[in-house]
């Protein structure tokens, strides 16, 4: 009797390992990586700077318009970087209409221009 019982016990535990087998596996689906954000550059000549004014709301912002006629506004941050023809680091104020530059930019989700970094060529 005791042959039998674990005989049973012994058929039951093998038959449950093969229907476990038997069970499906759902896939991992992988979440897709965040898109990289494209650094681009513009080169153009200034159309216009405008610096901030809070009574009014107005941010930092740069136009410039290359060969092409393409006119292009690029947001200027405090963490934008301005550089002169020979390097060194300059002022917004200090860029002036007509100056070729050429812009390192990133365009946000939102589509907003973000300059990176200006540097006025010679």
């Amino acid at each position: 009797m005791k042959k039998i019982l674990l005989t049973i016990i012994v058929a039951t535990f093998v038959s449950s390992l093969c229907f476990a087998a038997e069970q499906t596996v759902l896939p991992i689906v992988a979440k897709a990586a965040p898109k990289a954000i494209e650094t681009r550059v513009f080169t153009g000549k200034i159309e216009s700077v405008s610096l901030p004014d809070i009574a009014k709301g107005t941010k930092s912002e740069i136009t410039a318009e290359n060969e092409k006629n393409q006119k292009l506004t690029f947001l200027v941050k405090s963490t934008t970087t301005i550089y002169d023809a020979y390097s060194n680091t300059m002022l917004l104020d200090s860029v002036k209409k007509d100056s070729n530059v050429k812009v390192a930019y990133i365009t946000t989700k939102e589509g907003v221009n973000e300059a990176t970094s200006i540097r006025i060529q010679k």
